[in-house]
């Protein structure tokens, strides 16, 4: 009887921590910035690709700034190499970064082709690492972050980016709904 007048408040007090821990780090990931680059094809024009930064946290990024070893392609456009040649970013928020990005907020760049991709990187990916400060309400300092990611436009090869799907049944529905 004594032993467990004396484990249970222990026990007690634990479960109390490991709450406390975990509704902590919920509500941490619920409240902090996280900035992300990514190529995605243009739904709008067709065979060309975009490079987005997108802050896919659910906090405020802050800050924000952009380095890549090679240089950033800028225009790289052509279907089957580069029609102009090689250049990089030289000003834009990919080069003097941002000062601030809010939840779910995204910038969009018209990158290019993927033929124009592929001879501007020299068929490798992209490296960016992205450093940006964000904070949750409960810290008092602003905290650092850094994010690398690879972008590789070759995972583009094959794949048929001229009309998306979605667009293309609904013109073969179109279509069959006309001839009837």
């Amino acid at each position: 009887m004594n032993l467990v007048n004396l484990v249970l408040p222990i026990l007690s007090l634990i479960i109390g921590l490991l709450t406390f821990i975990i509704a902590y780090i919920v509500y941490y990931n619920n409240t902090v910035g996280d900035v992300v680059v990514y190529a995605k094809v243009d739904l709008e024009r067709p065979t060309v690709i975009n490079l987005i930064i997108h802050n896919i946290g659910k906090g405020v990024a802050r800050d924000i700034k952009f380095i890549s070893p090679t240089g950033i392609p800028e225009k790289a456009y052509g279907i089957t190499g580069l029609s102009d040649p090689k250049k990089n970013y030289e000003s834009g928020a990919l080069i003097s970064g941002l000062s601030i990005l809010f939840p779910d907020e995204k910038i969009i760049y018209s990158w290019g082709q993927f033929g124009g991709l592929k001879e501007a990187l020299d068929n490798k990916p992209l490296e960016i690492e992205i450093t940006f400060y964000s904070r949750t309400a409960l810290q008092l300092c602003k905290r650092k972050i850094v994010n690398k990611v690879i972008i590789n436009p070759m995972e583009f090869s094959g794949v048929d980016i001229s009309e998306s799907t979605f667009q293309s049944e609904i013109k073969k529905s179109l279509e069959e709904i006309s001839s009837s």
